[in-house]
């Protein structure tokens, strides 16, 4: 639980340096929006058309189901839980929360990326919810899938560097602020006294 809460307030202040650094500081700004221009071409991306709120509730459903088809239905609500909780704040800091300029593109502030949140909080859910044997392969697919998208979402144009960099942090903070929780529950049901049956009962 300890570890969890470390990762968890290392990332969220993290994600504020990174936005304050993108957004607030002329010579990491500049550097920012250097390496989107520098990467940056004209085209039609592969993965991230592949984002939407139907697809969102199709893998939320995914998630839950292989959770109960194993019989850890809490364990499917816990991911669902984190998988909502990562899109949603990341749409209400964008939108109502941070401030940053358009420079980058024409909607606005992009920090941090819902494209970039949509792809690794469902990789986080579903990292959850699969069994523990077929973790290791899964975690080697997964963080190459999200490198082609963070690529993708910086050379088409759609995001700073930073904004992609946030997104993985807030995906991380909120992913082991609810691990530790879920610890914490955990511990306190183990640490509850039994009530002792009398012989034969």
């Amino acid at each position: 639980m300890i570890v969890r809460a470390l990762i968890a307030a290392t990332s969220i202040a993290m994600f504020f340096v990174v936005y304050l650094l993108s957004g607030w500081y002329g010579p990491t700004e500049r550097l920012d929006l250097a390496i989107l221009r520098m990467l940056e071409i004209h085209g039609t991306p592969v993965l991230l058309w592949a984002v939407s709120v139907p697809s969102l509730m199709l893998c939320s459903i995914v998630v839950v189901l292989i959770a109960v088809r194993r019989n850890k239905a809490m364990l499917g609500v816990r991911a669902f839980a984190i998988l909502a909780a990562c899109n949603v704040l990341g749409q209400v800091l964008k939108d109502f929360v941070l401030e940053r300029d358009a420079i980058a593109t024409s909607q606005g502030n992009s920090f941090p990326s819902g494209h970039m949140i949509a792809f690794a909080s469902v990789a986080l859910a579903l990292w959850i919810v699969l069994p523990h044997v077929m973790r290791g392969v899964y975690t080697v697919v997964a963080s190459l899938l999200l490198s082609v998208v963070a690529f993708e979402l910086v050379h088409y144009g759609w995001h700073r560097p930073s904004d992609v960099i946030g997104s993985m942090l807030l995906v991380t903070a909120v992913g082991a602020i609810g691990g530790a929780a879920s610890a914490s529950r955990e511990r306190h049901r183990e640490e509850e006294p039994q009530p002792i049956l009398p012989p034969g009962a």
